[in-house]
């Protein structure tokens, strides 16, 4: 018998990440959009990116401070509490299938998120929005999330991503 999920919408149950069947399960996902994930990444998505998931996160965050999130099929969420601080929550990814895009889902699924990291102590709700990926950033300035800064990240293939840093108040 599983555990119960610690996040639900609208009847959909997002299970903590930690096995090898979630991580099947993330690579799914991934692999329904590996386009998107080109955008995001800069780099094509790799056969074991389900598996580097579960682990992946800044040497300094423990990976109990790390909440990877799966519904089968529908959406994978990453999260790190206390990351960049105390009392931010740093939402690494939140990827929907492309058949639960634009209907509302993303949407409800942050508000789920935000009072997640509430309810876990948290203040601010902290991304990094990739500057092209414009969707994106309508989406998340229609929520409520103020730019707090611009910076850069490398990418696998050895380029630079620009960011935009999105906070929400909580």
């Amino acid at each position: 018998m599983s555990a119960a999920p610690e996040l639900t919408v609208d009847g959909l149950a997002l299970r903590r990440a930690t096995t090898a069947a979630d991580a099947a399960a993330i690579q799914a996902i991934l692999d329904a959009d590996a386009e998107t994930w080109l955008v995001l990444e800069g780099a094509p998505l790799v056969p074991d990116e389900g598996v580097l998931m579960l682990t992946i996160r800044p040497p300094e965050v423990p990976l109990e401070r790390k909440h990877l999130f799966v519904a089968d099929g529908v959406c994978v969420l990453d999260m790190l509490d206390g990351y960049p601080v105390a009392a931010t929550w740093f939402l690494g990814l939140i990827f929907l299938a492309p058949g639960y895009r634009d209907g509302g889902i993303g949407t409800r699924v942050l508000e789920a998120i935000a009072a997640h990291a509430r309810a876990h102590g948290s203040t601010v709700l902290r991304l990094g929005v990739v500057v092209e990926n414009t969707a994106a950033r309508r989406f998340y300035d229609r929520l409520g999330f103020r730019h707090v800064a611009s910076k850069t990240r490398p990418t696998p293939s050895g380029g630079i991503t620009p960011l935009d840093v999105l906070e929400l108040a909580l």
